[in-house]
């Protein structure tokens, strides 16, 4: 993959993989600082099931995220593509590339209630009533060999305000399709409507 225009193509960046990925192969650790924060006030302590404490690791390094992606670059092109032959429910999570059309999905739950009348006429509240219950959208990616991906992101990882493409489906935007080439973490699971569920580390426009 070409260093050269990635960042003005560059849709998503896992900041915290990212700069793992480049202290496990540049071998260069930065400063760490970790704080403890107590979780409980001082008057209540609650010896069993929980340390009344969490620590919070901090780290500052001497370049930014987006130098280290083209750092990195060369060594992540060597990940291999994603391969449906080789990945499958009960298996390990699987880091791969694919290339596919980013897309914004919703999904409405609903359920649709009835009541009948047995004896006598039909009443007003024998009508089927349909409940909304719940709506999601989330952000997908449809892969080649119609193999596709269910997203779960994080709003800070996205650039250019992509991730407002959520809210906005429906309203101001009608219709999202974005070729790109995307690094994800495939987990052992799939959606209701047989998708992958995956986290991107990666995602980058590109030509069609």
């Amino acid at each position: 993959m070409n260093k050269k225009g990635i960042f003005e193509s560059l849709i998503y960046l896992d900041k915290d993989y990212i700069s793992a990925k480049h202290e496990e192969i540049s071998g260069f650790s930065p400063i760490t600082s970790i704080t403890k924060t107590e979780g409980l006030n001082a008057g209540v302590r609650i010896p069993l099931l929980s340390a009344g404490a969490s620590s919070i690791e901090s780290k500052t390094y001497a370049i930014s995220t987006n130098a280290m992606l083209s750092n990195l670059i060369e060594d992540l092109s060597l990940i291999d593509e994603f391969s449906k032959f080789n990945h499958a429910i009960g298996q390990k999570s699987k880091i791969a590339w694919i290339s596919g059309s980013l897309s914004v999905a919703k999904v409405k739950l609903s359920q649709t209630k009835q009541t009948y009348t047995l004896i006598g006429e039909p009443k007003k509240s024998d009508t089927p009533v349909t409940e909304h219950l719940a709506e999601e959208r989330f952000f997908k990616i449809n892969g080649t060999g119609n193999v596709n991906f269910a997203l779960i992101t994080s709003p800070d990882y996205f650039f250019s305000g992509i991730d407002s493409f959520q809210s906005l489906l429906g309203t101001v935007v009608h219709q999202v399709d974005i070729p790109v080439r995307a690094l994800i973490r495939v987990f052992s699971s799939k959606s209701a409507f047989d998708e992958w569920i995956a986290t991107p580390l990666v995602i980058i426009e590109s030509d069609c």
